[in-house]
């Protein structure tokens, strides 16, 4: 099972070079100590949760595994925020792309947010892996309440 939340995502910065993140291991672990033992993590990326290019400061670390997305961030002086959201839960998702970055917007049922400051580069794979996931499980829930 391939479980190594850092690895991933460091995999992923390295052939999208440009994305803004800073301190990947330590988000990495915030969604690393959270993983069940039967999850495989099906794809990583990271990126700033917010709008702003000017405000670099909110890396997160986004996980795709076999039963759900994690966002994962660790803020200064040992606090961290941690997301779980089924697939039940997602609605929908925008790709926009600026000037200098890219942006995904992730719509669920309670909240919407944007990552953002990402390589250009980096989103046909984000939205491949992103629709492949979203359809995936919610055929899966489709078929439990059958």
């Amino acid at each position: 099972m391939n479980t190594d939340v850092y690895g991933i995502c460091k995999d992923f910065l390295r052939r999208h070079p440009g994305t803004i993140a800073w301190r990947l291991k330590k988000h990495s672990k915030v969604i690393q100590s959270h993983l069940n033992d039967d999850e495989v993590v099906l794809f990583s990326f990271a990126g700033q949760k917010n709008t702003n290019t000017f405000q670099p400061f909110y890396t997160t670390v986004i996980v795709f595994t076999n039963k759900r997305m994690l966002l994962g961030q660790r803020m200064f002086l040992g606090r961290s925020h941690y997301t779980s959201i089924t697939p039940d839960m997602l609605n929908d998702f925008e790709i926009r792309t600026g000037i200098l970055y890219g942006s995904v917007e992730i719509d669920t049922i309670k909240e919407h947010f944007t990552i953002g400051c990402l390589s250009k580069s980096s989103l046909p794979a984000i939205e491949d892996a992103l629709s492949k996931y979203m359809v995936n499980e919610k055929l899966k829930y489709m078929q439990k309440d059958s």
